[in-house]
């Protein structure tokens, strides 16, 4: 599978990383708003600083939106009309509208939409996720949740540099968080209780914080969990917990580690980090992913649509 790059900043560069450490998949062509950016791609890739040019000549099989999340749509979208495949970062956009647009372009088009959850790949993710399936741990069914993404983007009255690029607290960390659930929790069978935004009008970005509170059945089991993401806090905090019957998990998204506490046991906990930066290591799991759906002419909407609904939901719930 051939893959054409749109966008040449700091998240492209992991995407390439994990473009070649992924079999049958390759990066073939890309483009940036800054020509200056194609320094930044192997010499085997074709630099087109024409957006529509590249759409027109390139040899790509889909193309990777790696855009500023505001642009996702725009992009996505002139992707989309050029009968192309589009793969696009998470979020896919940053509104219901927004998303049943470029669903109608893309279904009116039979063409495959594609959005990148890469947190969800994360290896402490993966590996609780083979766990359960194994049922190595007997902790029972799940009652509860809590998945935290603060990111120190708003300090001192100002946002960070590190929020160049993001929609909000909400709309990027709780596409994280949502996409890690859903590993767990059949999003169909999530539903939004109350969800609380804090936005401050002079910044340019939609939340500061965002709180989404859901219920949620599992194996017959209903409980309930809270989403927090907020950029206030100063700090790099990416945790979800999981409590179940007999115990509970912690899995550290930024660190890449678990702890599990059993009741009546020793904690006990695993470090699942590799020598790659975790980014990677997420991306390695989502090209993998992408291959193989590509090959059999799917892709993640159905899954992707579940998940925008409850983000969207807590957005509006105000």
């Amino acid at each position: 599978m051939k893959i054409g790059l749109i966008g040449i900043g700091k998240i492209a560069n992991y995407q390439m990383q994990a473009i070649s450490h992924t079999k049958g998949i390759s990066l073939v062509d890309a483009h940036d708003l800054d020509p200056v950016r194609a320094e930044e791609l192997p010499g085997s890739v074709t630099f087109y600083e024409n957006f529509d040019q590249l759409l027109k000549r390139s040899t790509a099989d889909a193309f990777m939106v790696s855009t500023p999340t505001p642009s996702h749509f725009e992009v996505a979208m002139k992707v989309i009309e050029a009968d192309r495949v589009a793969i696009v970062e998470k979020p896919l956009c940053i509104s219901p509208e927004q998303e049943d647009a470029l669903r109608t372009a893309a279904t009116t088009r039979k063409l495959p939409l594609y959005t990148a959850f890469h947190p969800s790949y994360g290896r402490e993710v993966e590996w609780w996720v083979e766990q359960r399936e194994k049922q190595n741990f007997d902790l029972g069914k799940l009652l509860g949740f809590e998945s935290c993404f603060a990111d120190p983007y708003y300090l001192n009255g100002e946002l960070t540099l590190g929020a160049v690029g993001k929609a909000g607290a909400w709309i990027d960390g709780g596409a994280s968080s949502l996409s890690i659930l859903s590993r767990l929790i059949d999003p169909s069978a999530m539903q939004l209780v109350d969800g609380r935004m804090t936005t401050i009008p002079s910044l340019k970005c939609s939340e500061v914080q965002g709180l989404g509170i859901y219920r949620f059945i599992v194996d017959d089991q209903p409980g309930f969990g809270i989403v927090d993401t907020n950029w206030t806090l100063g700090k790099n905090h990416k945790m979800t917990r999981l409590w179940y019957e007999n115990g509970s998990i912690e899995l550290d998204h930024a660190k890449e580690f678990a702890r599990l506490n059993h009741r009546g046991g020793d904690e006990l906990v695993f470090n699942l980090a590799t020598d790659k930066p975790r980014l990677v290591n997420h991306y390695c799991g989502v090209f993998s992913n992408l291959t193989e759906m590509y090959e059999k002419g799917e892709d993640n909407q159905e899954l992707s649509c579940k998940l925008h609904k409850l983000l969207f939901a807590a957005n509006r719930k105000i």
